[in-house]
């Protein structure tokens, strides 16, 4: 197995969404089931990029896609956990960018799971990659979290977090 990176904590991102679970999120084993950690991942990133102007899609202008995601579980969770997932960017690039996001049991310093998202920015019409708007490229700069301010970990000593 390649190296895993350890949990985050919540210094790791630059703002948090609240969420609650809910009773059908549990699996038969008791726990939220995996599907479900993407769903709540998806609302958290969601709310963030519309509280910036994203996700208007009836505007005609640019929209952005999913293009890869992926997760990583470290502890469990389940209903009726309150969840507190925090968001950040972890790079922009021409027409594209890739958000990470860290779910935390509310109150809790450590994540429980890690997800990413890359995007790429599409033409609403023809759906071909364009280059994204410099004011959505500065709206989502608001959610970097400078190098500088992130925690290293003592086991992560040698790793980007």
């Amino acid at each position: 197995m390649d190296h895993r990176e350890p949990p985050r904590d919540r210094r790791a991102y630059a703002e948090f969404q609240h969420l609650q679970t809910r009773w059908n999120d549990n699996d038969q084993f008791g726990h939220i089931y995996n599907a479900t950690y993407y769903e709540l991942f998806d609302e958290a990133m969601n709310m963030s990029l519309i509280k910036r102007g994203f996700l208007d899609g009836s505007s005609g202008g640019p929209i952005q896609v999913v293009v890869e995601n992926g997760c990583t579980y470290f502890t469990e969770l389940s209903y009726p956990d309150r969840l507190e997932i925090g968001v950040r960017i972890d790079r922009i690039g021409k027409s594209s960018f890739r958000l990470s996001m860290g779910m935390f049991r509310a109150g809790q310093d450590i994540e429980s799971a890690r997800s990413h998202f890359t995007m790429v920015t599409v033409d609403s019409a023809t759906r071909r990659p364009m280059e994204t708007p410099k004011a959505q490229r500065d709206a989502l700069a608001t959610l970097i979290v400078p190098p500088a301010q992130r925690p290293i970990l003592p086991d992560q000593a040698g790793h980007n977090p």
